[in-house]
């Protein structure tokens, strides 16, 4: 079980859930967007990443049990887990609460580039966003598929 450094609460919407009355797999990233915004928010303070600004360049997402339809909220846990030069890793799990013995619904890693909007380049993480990054740092979440 992965280390879980920060939790955030994201809402659930009527419109998340299909034909067979649970979140629809789509909708799985829009909740992982909306707990990557409001943490990073979070992290580094009202103006977030704007001083660095970042592109999502991969997203993997390991659906384990359905989610049925459940309101008002799904907890969302989620960490660093590979800092490099210019891109890091954040882990996901989608959770029924923040309790260590949660349901884990699904579990998703993305990669993140910082990235300079004028040259269209990857640019280094800054120090001081390295060293916050840091403070979130936690084991790679096991996918189904990967050893790591």
């Amino acid at each position: 079980m992965p280390k879980r450094p920060y939790y955030i609460d994201v809402p659930l919407r009527w419109s998340d859930m299909d034909a067979n009355r649970h979140v629809n797999n789509v909708q799985y990233l829009r909740l992982l967007e909306e707990a990557r915004v409001l943490g990073m928010r979070d992290w580094f303070g009202d103006l977030g990443h704007d001083k660095q600004p970042l592109l999502v360049a991969r997203s993997e997402i390991d659906y384990l049990q359905q989610l049925p339809y459940r309101g008002p909220t799904i907890t969302i846990a989620m960490w660093v887990s590979r800092i490099a030069g210019a891109s890091f890793d954040l882990a996901y799990e989608v959770l029924s609460c923040r309790d260590e013995d949660a349901t884990v619904y699904a579990r998703s890693e993305g990669t993140l580039v910082t990235f300079d909007v004028e040259t269209q380049r990857p640019t280094r993480i800054s120090p001081e966003m390295r060293a916050d990054l840091e403070t979130f740092f936690g084991d790679p979440v096991p996918m189904k598929r990967r050893t790591r």
